[in-house]
């Protein structure tokens, strides 16, 4: 078992992760009676997170994904900077909520509040500024080309290599080093997710191929 937080319904486990004609697929399980995380806080799911071990700072990540479908479910496509407890905040995320079929969500989150002082004891909480993207089609029905690049101007998020959703506000803030994260987990918030059904232990997201590009200041 690894980690989870206050508002994810599940525990990341290796338990979830598989691979299967090819392709890396996420599940989210029903988890036994009893399951907790380190905290001790008791956990209906298991999910998953891969992160990768390396970093980027500026670039692109571009992946081929069948997001999850079912009630409560989050699939996703992150760069994410969080040491624990994170002094900071990057994260750029392409998100699909699996009780909403034509819907995916980018997300861009970055820490807009006083320096703190190191080592942080407490973690900070980021300024989100999510976006809703509706497709005509249902998202989890197939694979999708996804898209997030990353430069000193701008975080962009494609859908099939067509540009969706550019963001700048807060972008002198991004500056930080990210893993790339593939995840499957269950929120707890019924108003953004849906709520918790049979579905939900049923979802499987599925990668087909990432690839990663560095950026390079023309």
């Amino acid at each position: 078992m690894t980690h989870s937080w206050d508002t994810n319904l599940a525990i990341f486990s290796q338990e979830s992760v598989s691979v299967r004609d090819g392709h890396l697929e996420l599940a989210l399980l029903p988890a036994p009676a009893g399951t907790v995380d380190p905290e001790g806080a008791a956990k209906s799911f298991f999910g998953a997170e891969v992160r990768s071990v390396d970093t980027i700072a500026y670039g692109r990540v571009r992946a081929r994904v069948k997001f999850a479908s079912g009630s409560a479910v989050v699939s996703s496509l992150v760069t994410i900077y969080t040491p624990w407890p994170a002094d900071n905040w990057n994260e750029l995320d392409i998100e699909h909520l699996g009780a909403q079929p034509t819907a995916n969500q980018f997300n861009t989150m970055v820490y807009t509040g006083a320096p703190v002082t190191l080592p942080a004891t407490k973690s900070v909480s980021p300024t989100q500024e999510p976006y809703a993207h509706h497709p005509d089609y249902a998202v989890s029905d197939d694979f999708h080309v996804y898209a997030i690049e990353w430069t000193p101007a701008s975080a962009k998020f494609y859908v099939d290599d067509a540009l969706v959703y550019t963001w700048t506000k807060h972008i002198a803030l991004m500056t930080l080093p990210q893993n790339v994260l593939l995840t499957i987990w269950a929120s707890s918030s019924v108003a953004w997710a849906g709520a918790v059904k049979e579905e939900t232990g049923k979802a499987v997201a599925s990668y087909d191929w990432i690839e990663l590009y560095k950026y390079s200041a023309p």
